[in-house]
């Protein structure tokens, strides 16, 4: 089977797009395997549809960041928005577009009560998204600043195993430490599927996860930028009605060389 694909650089979180589609799961997690081996900076693959927006990852998980890199590539340069089918959410289709500033946003989700979304924990929150779950993990910057991504991952390992999230078809550790009034994260996040686990260069589900613990603990709206390992920001904004969450979405910037990438896996 040949595929080909274009690599995509959401905030600093390279991302491989992929066609065509490809249901078969073990197929999916061989061609993910293959480009990872051959780009080492991608950290995650999705696989994306000809005929109508959709987003499938390569290991059924829910991600923003990829999200946020179909919309680049469906709506090519123009400012506007799609609907998308998008693994990890039960067929709910998001909506994903381009502002007139070229910010590329993501809808992450859609009407839920605050507290489906997050548990609050003594030093901690798992927060709870369609299709991936992440621990919000507040810390001084220096507690994770000069690890090694090994230090980190074994940390993260261990705090999965602690809270029996290994299981989850996704699930990270986001690390967030403030400084002169920012919010810095450090991610870690695993997929089941593919078995990764990867400290990425930017989190787009994880940093909206840090924007609902915010605003479980504020009660109100944010508008939250989030400083990412790879310099880049990407920033939540979550809208609240009461207890109800009415929508979220991320935004932050997209780039790509355009450049087509030819792969072939067996016969076919």
């Amino acid at each position: 089977m040949k595929y080909s694909y274009q690599i995509y650089s959401p905030s600093g979180n390279d991302t491989a797009l992929v066609m065509p589609l490809e249901k078969d799961a073990e197929k999916r997690r061989l061609v993910a395997r293959q480009i990872m081996k051959r780009h080492p900076q991608v950290e995650q693959v999705g696989f994306l549809n000809s005929k109508e927006p959709q987003l499938l990852m390569a290991g059924g998980e829910f991600c923003g960041n990829a999200l946020r890199a179909a919309a680049n590539f469906y709506l090519a340069d123009r400012v506007g928005k799609v609907k998308m089918k998008v693994s990890g959410t039960n067929g709910y289709a998001l909506n994903a577009g381009r502002t007139t500033s070229g910010d590329i946003y993501a809808q992450v989700l859609g009407t839920h009560s605050i507290h489906e979304l997050v548990e609050a924990h003594e030093k901690f929150f798992v927060v709870r998204l369609p299709g991936i779950v992440h621990v919000v993990m507040p810390c001084r910057k220096k507690q994770v600043q000069g690890l090694s991504p090994s230090n980190i991952k074994e940390r993260t390992k261990k705090i999965l195993q602690a809270l029996d999230l290994m299981r989850e078809p996704a699930a990270g550790v986001i690390f967030v430490s403030k400084e002169r009034g920012r919010r810095h994260i450090f991610p870690c996040v695993r997929v089941a599927a593919v078995e990764t686990m990867i400290c990425e260069s930017a989190c787009g589900s994880g940093t909206f996860a840090v924007g609902l613990a915010v605003s479980f603990l504020t009660g109100r709206n944010v508008d939250l930028p989030l400083d990412q390992p790879s310099g880049k920001i990407i920033r939540a904004r979550i809208w609240r009605k009461g207890e109800l969450v009415t929508e979220g979405r991320i935004y932050g910037q997209v780039s790509t060389d355009g450049r087509w990438y030819s792969l072939n896996i067996g016969k076919g």
